[in-house]
């Protein structure tokens, strides 16, 4: 199925698919840039920590990664439905 099927069948999965992914992404660099990368050694650990927005970049990347595995499942045109009954040949 391509993107344009899948907009054709379902309109509304598609577009809240793509708008996750987006999202995702956008709050992906959001978590990126609010703590020091180089402040993970260190022992303050009051507000943002390096610790804990480097466990949200892997979580968000995973999610990101999980969309991109429902994109590509829903771009594959094979394997496709058989014929019912199957026709003798």
């Amino acid at each position: 199925m391509t993107l344009r099927t899948a907009l054709q069948q379902s309109k509304i999965l598609t577009f809240v698919v793509m708008g996750a992914f987006v999202w995702l992404l956008l709050s992906l660099l959001n978590v990126m840039g609010t703590f020091d990368w180089a402040a993970i050694n260190t022992g303050d650990f009051v507000g943002q920590t390096a610790v804990g927005g480097i466990a949200g970049v892997v979580v968000l990347a995973v999610l990101l990664g999980v969309l991109v595995v429902l994109y590509s499942e829903v771009s594959e045109t094979s394997p496709g439905p058989e014929a019912w009954p199957p026709s003798e040949r």
